[in-house]
């Protein structure tokens, strides 16, 4: 895995982001990992949606939805 600094990665990102489509590229910022650069394939086998098969904003929202139910209805108690 590669790991570089924000800055570091802005100057090269062509670099990085070709490194990317073979590893993960971290992008560390004070000092601390900020961000991590995947390739879309790999994006895609991480969460199992394929981009043609992409849900549509309203079905994001409701499964959003649908996992944080528990907190958004003790909030909603407050």
């Amino acid at each position: 895995m590669t790991r570089v600094t924000a800055t570091e990665f802005k100057n090269n990102i062509d670099a990085f982001s070709k490194a990317a489509m073979n590893e993960p590229v971290i992008i560390t910022s004070d000092h601390r990992d900020h961000l991590v650069l995947v390739s879309a394939e790999e994006y895609q086998r991480l969460t199992g949606v394929a981009e043609d098969l992409a849900p549509s904003m309203e079905d994001r929202i409701k499964r959003t939805l649908g996992k944080h139910h528990d907190t958004i209805m003790e909030l909603a108690k407050r």
